[in-house]
């Protein structure tokens, strides 16, 4: 067998129909975390090298997701066995935490970004309208979470995917032939590049980590799907998001707003709105369909865990009060760009927590020497992590 052959067979599993259909959550939850913002941020950070930027937040978001990986494989069955040592075990629990926390923050930023879009269509400029929006579907989540539990999310997930992927499709395939246009008849244009340090952008960078969030959400699909079925999701579900991500960001990079008299995007629809006006009604209905998803996915993985902390005696309906109150909370107080920033201290916090723990188990020195450098530059970013502005 080639060596081609034998990388083709390595890959085999990931296409399998099993490994599709895990694959659906954590795609669901990367595409609900960043794929509405991720253009608008990198366009007020770097402008024209903005590919450079999700190249870089791409890449540290697979290495961090091969630690994930390997605690699948490896932490796993030493908690089922009760052979994970005790310092390990207080590192697991404190993550653990550290998630409630991230996911109770990305809930507001999720129902934030949903009325961004829904008021910028129906009333522009309207802020106190957007957190009223916001702040109502945090109510609806959670009224259903107390009265009604959660069903059906998995069918709500792959509705809200495949229309993400649907609409990056077109609206991918239209920004593309501006592009083409605009080449060919010599008048393409990049964006000028902010005038920023190194430091302020790689602290800005760091802040948007939960653009890519999600892949660790196949620690949470054990019941589900073997270690792995699980292993190989999360490498699909990263290539697949990865790809879609540097490809748009690639060809949206000419039709920023930045250095024109539109001004930098604060939300994609500003680029939709001036390039395909027909697709301006379709990426907002996507993004109630992707945020709202993302929410209600959080806030069930919030509780969860709240439930698992404090038992029964906290009751049914009080890790949802808690979560709704926090989130409304977070809605009123800060803005979209500064809870994307918070969000992504959270999880940064809960990666390097989890590459601590990678490192404690791994047997291979560049393994070892590896997560360390991953662990710190995620702790670097959970306490120095700064909102675009």
């Amino acid at each position: 067998m080639t060596k081609s052959n034998s990388g083709i067979a390595r890959l085999r599993p990931m296409f399998s129909r099993k490994v599709m259909l895990a694959s659906v959550t954590p795609l669901a939850s990367i595409f609900g975390s960043g794929f509405l913002i991720i253009v608008p941020v990198l366009e007020r950070t770097m402008g024209g090298l903005a590919v450079l930027g999700v190249i870089a937040v791409c890449a540290v978001a697979w290495l961090v997701g091969t630690a994930i990986r390997h605690n699948v494989a490896t932490v796993e069955p030493l908690i089922l066995d009760e052979r994970l040592g005790r310092f390990d075990r207080l590192t697991e629990w404190t993550s653990d935490l550290v998630i409630v926390v991230a996911y109770v923050i990305s809930v507001a930023l999720y129902l934030r970004i949903m009325s961004e879009y829904v008021i910028e269509l129906v009333v522009p400029g309207s802020d106190t309208a957007e957190r009223a929006l916001a702040s109502a579907a945090v109510i609806l989540i959670v009224g259903v979470g107390i009265f009604r539990g959660f069903r059906g999310l998995d069918r709500m997930e792959r509705l809200a995917l495949a229309a993400v992927l649907v609409l990056t499709t077109v609206l991918g395939g239209a920004l593309f032939i501006s592009d083409a246009t605009s080449l060919v008849d010599g008048s393409i244009d990049l964006p000028p590049v902010p005038d920023r340090s190194i430091t302020d952008v790689l602290l800005v960078l760091g802040g948007i980590v939960i653009t890519v969030q999600g892949f660790e959400t196949v620690r949470y699909l054990a019941a589900e799907y073997d270690q792995q079925t699980r292993i190989w999701a999360s490498r699909l579900a990263q290539a697949v998001s990865s790809s879609i991500y540097i490809g748009f960001v690639i060809v949206a990079t000419p039709l920023m707003g930045l250095g024109t008299i539109h001004g930098a995007s604060e939300i994609l629809l500003d680029i939709t709105k001036r390039v395909v006006p027909l697709l301006s009604i379709p990426i907002v209905v996507t993004a109630v369909l992707s945020q709202f998803s993302a929410a209600t996915a959080d806030t069930v993985a919030a509780n969860g865990n709240l439930r698992a902390y404090f038992g029964k005696w906290i009751g049914r309906p009080g890790p949802y009060l808690l979560i709704g109150v926090a989130a409304v909370l977070l809605i009123w107080s800060v803005s979209t760009f500064a809870i994307i920033a918070l969000a992504s201290r959270a999880f940064a916090a809960y990666y390097a927590l989890q590459c601590l723990i990678a490192l404690r188990t791994s047997e291979s020195v560049p393994a070892k020497v590896g997560f360390g450098l991953l662990a710190a530059l995620l702790a670097a970013i959970a306490l120095l992590a700064r909102p675009v502005g």
